[in-house]
């Protein structure tokens, strides 16, 4: 199983001048570790942390984990992630970190395990659903593959590495109709797969269902965007249009990016309402439609659409954060604290959250608190504007 797509925090690119307005010592003691890591002075950015900050630290542990999976040394940094993980019992992100250890030492059962606690946390989780469907596709359990594969594309029915793979799962189930359903969609997203074309031989089909005309019309509005030097997003919708079909969610999907950046953002609006129409399970057109929603100022409308995205996924902390973004503005802090704490909650570590604790807090007049979250931020990201400026910030 793959991790490429696994989004694990890892710094790596500061400066120890950007940490010279912070006297508190962790953050000094991250910030020289990370220019030690920069350099693949692994041992010595360990030894750092283990001699400089307080090694109990849901913080520290999880870098350590980091730092001994870099150095190559898999059973601590196993032990390192465990101990974060008995820290954040409800946390993801240290399950992901786990996971890099774990392949590496290609040690299964702490795999399978972790991820299936992060479904258990968050049963919609589009990379570990993924991630599972490569495993289990691979161990020959295409049953088991689909289960999860599912989960993802029903929910981002464009995506193209779990269309392509739920395809195959069902050609290795011998699920023809269900194959070439799914190398359709492929084709759609790329219309010159050589894999999709690979398995509609495979079940006896020389190419896909698409009507020629719709997949032309993909073809021909990628090489005006995708590839041309000066993308020409108004003639890729003329192109479109002239094989528009009012029951495709993709091609209205399509047609709702192209119109936003169009900049014709009340035909994006549109196209993103009949693709969510079409298939309401859909997170992917609804989290496309917040753009041009947003662009148009209708805060209200923006606002529904991340609350109906958290119906279908209550986990989701991207709309969570957005929500509580929309409540700081307001000046309901109190709501905002709420939606911040639930990313953190499964992400500690998550930068924008960290920096948005900080100010809430500071807006709520708890200076010790909002302290706590600024040096967490610097201990991640040293050179992180916000967080110097809210240790600095002096309320008027």
């Amino acid at each position: 199983m793959s991790y490429s797509r696994l989004l694990f925090l890892t710094a790596t690119c500061f400066s120890l001048n950007a940490v010279a307005q912070t006297t508190d010592k962790t953050v000094i003691a991250f910030s020289k570790s990370i220019e030690q890591e920069k350099n693949t002075e692994f041992l010595p950015a360990i030894a750092t942390l283990k001699n400089q900050t307080d090694t109990t630290s849901y913080e520290t542990n999880v870098r350590l984990g980091w730092l001994f999976y870099k150095a190559g040394i898999y059973a601590q940094s196993v032990r390192y992630y465990t101990n974060a993980i008995t820290k954040t019992p409800q946390s993801i992100e240290p399950r992901y970190g786990i996971g890099f250890p774990a392949y590496a030492n290609n040690d299964t059962k702490t795999l399978l395990a972790n991820n299936q606690k992060i479904l258990n946390l968050n049963p919609l989780n589009r990379t570990i659903n993924g991630n599972l469907g490569v495993y289990y596709y691979y161990a020959n359990n295409h049953k088991m593959a689909v289960t999860h594969l599912q989960n993802v594309v029903k929910h981002y029915p464009f995506d193209y590495d779990n269309n392509l793979l739920m395809a195959w799962a069902y050609v290795r189930l011998d699920k023809k109709v269900e194959a070439e359903n799914y190398f359709n969609v492929v084709l759609l997203y790329a219309p010159k797969d050589a894999s999709a074309k690979e398995g509609l031989a495979a079940i006896g089909k020389t190419s896909g269902s698409n009507p020629e005309k719709l997949q032309a019309a993909f073809e021909k509005s990628y090489s005006q965007v995708e590839l041309s030097k000066t993308p020409d997003y108004k003639a890729a919708i003329t192109t479109l249009k002239e094989a528009y079909d009012s029951g495709s969610y993709f091609i209205n999907y399509r047609l709702g990016w192209l119109s936003y950046y169009a900049g014709l953002h009340l035909e994006s609006v549109r196209y993103f309402k009949i693709a969510n129409q079409l298939l309401p399970e859909s997170i992917e057109a609804r989290l496309g439609l917040a753009y041009p929603i947003e662009v148009l100022g209708n805060k209200t409308e923006l606002r529904q659409i991340f609350e109906s995205i958290l119906k279908t996924d209550p986990q989701n902390t991207y709309a969570h954060y957005r929500i509580g973004l929309m409540d700081y503005e307001k000046k309901d802090y109190a709501a905002a604290l709420k939606r911040f704490e639930t990313v953190i909650g499964y992400y500690p570590s998550d930068l924008d959250a960290l920096a948005m604790l900080g100010w809430t807090h500071t807006q709520l007049g708890k200076a010790e608190n909002a302290k706590t979250y600024f040096n967490k931020l610097l201990c991640f990201s040293p050179k992180n504007a916000t967080a110097i400026e809210g240790l600095n910030y002096k309320s008027k």
